[in-house]
């Protein structure tokens, strides 16, 4: 089983590979922690240490991979077996993104990397970003039609539900 999710900071992303983790007992990666080390205060990896961190992810035989979409995990695309793609509004994000830093400066949550001012504003800078480039993303991910399963909001939170039962 291999599974790509995308979607942008505050879809869902880490809850589905959760779920579906606990439920089929495959091992979840995310791109963000192979991109930044955030044991070393987040701080970006060499693009060799990336690709290698990647390469080794890919050569399992078992992965749940999340990720919003970089062009430099597509292969990623083409090994897996299923991708799913949030298609979460971009309301919807932002609040889930104020949210998850509220909960996360409350010691409610655990984080990556600390929840600063800086950090809330670059994770709305990047939803933003996300979702003007969203429309290329989608382009690329129409390649895979036989693998590519769109999940709303409302299908997101039944899919998780059900891996829960």
């Amino acid at each position: 089983m291999k599974i790509y999710i995308i979607g942008p900071s505050g879809s869902g992303k880490t809850t589905l590979s959760n779920a579906l983790s606990k439920k089929y007992n495959v091992a979840t990666y995310e791109l963000d922690c192979i991109v930044y080390d955030d044991l070393h205060d987040h701080v970006k990896r060499s693009p060799e240490e990336i690709q290698k961190m990647f390469h080794d992810i890919l050569k399992k035989d078992d992965w749940i991979i999340e990720d919003v979409g970089r062009d430099k995990f597509s292969l990623g695309l083409e090994k897996c077996d299923n991708i799913y793609y949030l298609k979460i509004s971009k309301y919807r994000v932002y609040g889930r993104v104020i949210k998850r830093w509220i909960k996360q400066r409350l010691g409610l949550e655990k984080w990556n990397y600390p929840p600063t001012f800086y950090q809330f504003y670059d994770m709305l800078r990047v939803a933003k970003e996300y979702f003007k480039k969203e429309n290329d993303k989608l382009e690329i991910l129409s390649k895979y039609p036989d693998k590519i399963i769109y999940l709303s909001s409302k299908d997101l939170n039944k899919m998780i539900k059900d891996c829960k039962v």
